[in-house]
């Protein structure tokens, strides 16, 4: 598989805020979706907390 970009050329500072806003965007789009029954609370709560685990890891990485 071909690499999209050369390893290290988007920092992990962007990654982090890229992640961070993908969470946010995620709880506003999901809480709407279970609001209006397209959604189950589980599955939402799960998908938040797989991106949440995401945002974690990467700043985790990041201080290393």
């Amino acid at each position: 598989m071909a690499q999209i970009t050369p390893i290290g050329a988007i920092p992990v500072t962007a990654l982090i805020a890229e992640a961070q806003r993908e969470l946010d965007l995620r709880r506003q789009f999901y809480w709407a979706r279970v609001r209006a029954g397209k959604m189950r609370q589980a599955d939402a709560d799960k998908r938040i907390a797989l991106m949440s685990a995401i945002v974690k890891r990467l700043t985790a990485t990041a201080a290393l």
